[in-house]
């Protein structure tokens, strides 16, 4: 048995998920997000070197600086940010921007499908307390007893 794989083995295999083109958006958004940032009154030059991209998704890039007054410059020129970051990578969609301090564990949270689910979970719990608040107060409701028809069912399959 042989344990032992050769370094350009070991490359291929890490980078074997990734695709170019990720690569290659990531590339251009982080250099225009030094070219943008240096432009920023004052500040600029200082920017680029305390603070880093650290994340992007759903439009939504996550900025990491190494003390909270950078985020609070960051923040107050965000628009200006925004607008440059469109004018270099037009093609990038960045619609919005979040900061964290360096060092925190603050992350752009779940993806879309997750946070679905937990929201329809959210809503149905919001259902049921209301359902039981309603009969509390005297209100009763009478469940059919005529089953549901299967073209009603299949109606509400994919809305739940």
């Amino acid at each position: 048995m042989n344990d032992v794989i050769s370094s350009n083995e070991m490359i291929n295999r890490v980078f074997s998920n990734i695709s170019v083109n990720t690569l290659e958006e990531n590339t251009k958004i982080a250099n225009a997000w030094e070219e943008t940032i240096s432009r920023i009154y004052n500040y600029g030059s200082k920017l680029a070197g305390h603070s880093k991209i650290v994340d992007i998704k759903n439009g939504i890039l996550l900025i990491e600086s190494d003390h909270p007054g950078w985020n609070q410059i960051l923040q107050n020129n965000k628009s200006f940010i925004l607008k440059g970051l469109k004018m270099i990578v037009p093609d990038v969609n960045v619609r919005n921007l979040a900061f964290r301090v360096k060092g925190s564990e603050a992350t752009l949270g779940d993806d879309y499908e997750t946070y679905l689910k937990k929201s329809r979970e959210n809503m149905l719990k919001n259902i049921e307390n209301d359902e039981k608040k309603l009969e509390e107060m005297g209100f009763k409701h009478e469940k059919s007893t005529q089953p549901v028809p299967d073209e009603v069912k299949k109606l509400f399959e994919g809305i739940l």
